[in-house]
């Protein structure tokens, strides 16, 4: 089978065939222009998977998507960074476009179908893959399948609530891991800690530019044994380890795998999140050396997209 592969964002999306072994071939990136009229996105998608495929024949194409969608029709029910697109069909419009069968998913579950098939959960019997960046995305595989869920907003572990009674939330739901970890939470955790007046050589590594501060500058700082970077870190592998061990008591997963831009703090959040998961599994014994990184990287999500539709295709 010749099977195209798209990753949409909000920013970019890509668009490769991906090959059996997971390898891309003719792949391409380009803006999403994510304020344009949803059809007028559909068409440029369109057109990159047309010249991406040139003369070969393709058999099918996986999307996945940045919101939640329905499995079955191929609906998105709502991506945030994407204007209008809101119960838009977007399989059927692709289809429309394109002539050929169009599978799609959520694109933190093709991250996690792609790690589970081709990279850090290849060898797991059952793996979370999470994803942290702006917000945290989530997807589990067990025997090398999709947990979906009833609508298929199964494992949305970054709408989990991790503290019952906090005002704010996000997707209706209070005090999510998402609003806890995700990356403005990392930064807003750093900036209160700063606020209080302790010494840090993190505004010195922003440039006192604080409206410029990113989870790299306080991970660089971190690794400079700097003490409210490393404290930022801590504080975010512990909350980061009460949704994991949520999960691992729940569905006993084998392997949880990190990616996402978050998570090339490395070591800094490695080290503490595996320690505060060891600790809320003490009598489980739940082996924390299987929290690892991810290893496809940007590439997950494709090669997740095209996994899905090659176990969809009709």
């Amino acid at each position: 089978m010749s099977i195209l592969g798209i990753d949409l964002g909000g920013t970019t999306f890509k668009v490769s065939i991906v090959d059996e072994h997971g390898q891309l071939q003719n792949a391409l990136e380009r803006d999403t222009q994510q304020h344009d009229p949803p059809e007028e996105l559909i068409k440029r998608l369109a057109d990159a998977a047309r010249e991406v495929a040139g003369d070969q024949k393709i058999d099918a194409l996986g999307i996945g998507v940045p919101g939640p969608i329905r499995p079955d029709s191929g609906v998105c029910v709502f991506a945030p960074n994407l204007n209008g697109w809101t119960e838009f069909p977007v399989g059927d419009l692709l289809r429309e476009q394109l002539g050929f069968p169009i599978s799609v998913i959520n694109d933190a579950n093709a991250a996690a179908l792609g790690e589970a098939h081709f990279g850090a959960g290849r060898d797991a019997h059952s793996m979370l893959m999470m994803t942290l960046g702006t917000g945290v995305g989530s997807g589990i595989v067990q025997q090398g399948k999709l947990l979906n869920g009833f609508s298929g907003r199964g494992a949305e572990l970054g709408h989990i609530s991790i503290k019952y009674d906090a005002p704010t939330g996000s997707a209706g739901n209070f005090g999510t891991l998402e609003s806890e970890c995700g990356r403005d939470a990392i930064i807003n955790r750093a900036l209160r800690m700063l606020a209080d007046g302790h010494d840090s050589i993190i505004p010195e590594l922003c440039d006192h530019e604080f409206s410029e501060l990113t989870p790299e500058h306080i991970s660089r700082a971190a690794e400079q044994n700097d003490t409210i970077a490393q404290q930022v870190w801590d504080e975010t592998a512990a909350i980061l380890a009460a949704g994991i061990v949520n999960t691992v008591y729940t569905v006993d997963v084998e392997r949880v795998v990190i990616g996402g831009g978050v998570s090339a703090a490395g070591k800094v959040l490695f080290d503490p999140l595996r320690r505060a998961v060891l600790a809320r599994t003490s009598h489980y014994k739940f082996d924390v050396n299987q929290i690892v990184p991810a290893k496809l990287g940007n590439d997950a999500g494709l090669v997740g997209a095209a996994v899905w539709v090659k176990e969809n295709f009709r």
